[in-house]
């Protein structure tokens, strides 16, 4: 994997840089863990461009360098609707939807569930979509009362049922013999952000998460994982700089 750090509209890629699989997205968490985590799992040589917002006191540049390249990408036809995340692949993939994105590299790299049929699978991505998103939105215009509100009244029955689907966290979700798969790492980096938040604001751990923290080291004792959160995982900040909770 390659890292890019990306501050000038000119550097933001529109084609795969080198022939490689490349993902666009800003220099955070937000969206895009699961796609790196994905892709990283898979042993796959990416590129994982990180483009840097900016100060957002400053909104003659704030953004500045994602928003000229995204009229180029655009008017260009490069992408149908540019936006970030977006994911370029050989000649033909052009993909932007961070789910569309994480189900494309799950799919071509083997990371399906073998445990549950695709409608189960399909459903559960979506409601991990939905904590993942409601977190990210009030990071941006909630903050830290909203988050912390989340955390101690909406989780803990998330927390109980994804228990009973992550075996007590006895097993990855593909049971005992199973290989980590796309669920679990979805699963994972929004179990992180809880954490996360948990720390931050001083909430104590619910006692309907009992099994997270050694589901979350079966899936850390991942060889692939031990090594990406060693190196160039990106641990925070979970969100841009304008955002009211996690910026930092």
């Amino acid at each position: 994997m390659t890292v890019l750090s990306i501050t000038k509209s000119e550097d933001v890629p529109l084609a795969p840089i080198d022939g490689k699989p490349t993902l666009v997205y800003w220099n955070s968490a937000g969206w895009s863990n699961p796609i790196r985590l994905a892709l990283t799992v898979a042993n796959v040589d990416f590129v994982d461009a990180r483009i840097e917002a900016g100060d957002p006191s400053d909104s003659a540049s704030f953004k500045k360098a994602w928003m000229d390249a995204k009229h180029v990408l655009g008017s260009t036809g490069i992408l149908e609707f540019p936006n970030l995340p977006y994911y370029m692949e050989g000649d033909s993939v052009k993909l932007v939807q961070s789910e569309a994105i994480v189900r494309h590299v799950a799919r071509k790299y083997n990371l399906y569930p073998t445990s549950m049929p695709e409608h189960r699978f399909m459903m559960l991505s979506e409601e991990i979509k939905d904590y993942d998103g409601y977190f990210i939105l009030q990071s941006y215009v909630g903050g830290p009362d909203v988050i912390s509100q989340f955390i101690k009244e909406g989780v803990p029955n998330k927390l109980a049922i994804w228990g009973k689907i992550a075996h007590d966290g006895n097993a990855l979700i593909d049971g005992p013999d199973g290989k980590i798969n796309i669920l679990d790492i979805k699963l994972y980096c929004f179990l992180r952000k809880v954490k996360f938040a948990q720390e931050e604001l001083n909430i104590k751990p619910c006692a309907q998460e009992g099994w997270v923290d050694a589901y979350m080291k079966l899936v850390e004792d991942v060889p692939e994982v031990k090594a990406y959160l060693d190196s160039d995982y990106l641990h925070r900040p979970l969100n841009n700089p304008h955002a009211k909770f996690a910026s930092k």
